[in-house]
């Protein structure tokens, strides 16, 4: 296990980092002609589902760090697939009520157009940073096609602490409303 230093990359699926969480800043970066969205899904700690997207899905909502589940999204970045230095960012106030917290990109574009391309041609990371500026970076490196990129989990079971696990697990969006709790409210 890493542990975690002023910048810690987990390029490999399966390495893992435990992570501060009195605050975080999640921050999806790429510069392909794509449009990805950054989402959270979670499960509480008590087994309810839940998860915070953009308002521009049906059901989405961006939000709110003043209550649960204390995590806001920043906005939508890449409409109508335009490369450059494109982000995301989700902020993370509170992880106390949360069991798991599941770090997800959709391709969009793709997912529209029913196409499966491969996450790692997208040049894009996840930077997770915490509130003293520490940094873990989880590259999107997987070479498997699908239009969902479970990339990191946050697992917040532990009496050590919340544990960031780098997952790069793509997905069908099938599969992904199967198996990640929450995923099930972004197709209503």
């Amino acid at each position: 296990m890493a542990e975690l230093k002023r910048k810690v990359t987990l390029n490999k699926k399966g390495e893992e980092a435990y992570v501060s969480v009195k605050q975080l800043m999640i921050t999806l970066r790429w510069t392909a002609d794509v449009d990805l969205d950054l989402m959270a899904f979670y499960k509480t700690k008590t087994g309810q589902p839940g998860g915070v997207f953009s308002d521009g899905y049906p059901g989405g909502s961006m939000g709110s760090l003043n209550s649960f589940p204390f995590i806001e999204l920043s906005g939508d970045a890449g409409v109508g697939a335009k490369g450059g230095d494109n982000q995301e960012i989700l902020r993370i106030t509170k992880l106390d009520d949360l069991a798991d917290l599941y770090i997800v990109a959709l391709n969009y574009t793709d997912a529209s157009q029913k196409i499966a391309s491969a996450f790692g041609s997208y040049d894009g990371s996840v930077i997770v940073m915490n509130d003293r500026g520490e940094e873990v970076e989880v590259p999107l490196n997987a070479s498997e096609k699908g239009p969902v990129a479970v990339i990191c989990k946050i697992d917040n079971t532990s009496p050590m602490g919340a544990k960031l696990v780098n997952m790069n697990e793509i997905m069908d969006l099938g599969t992904f409303v199967n198996k990640i709790p929450g995923a099930n409210a972004l197709i209503g």
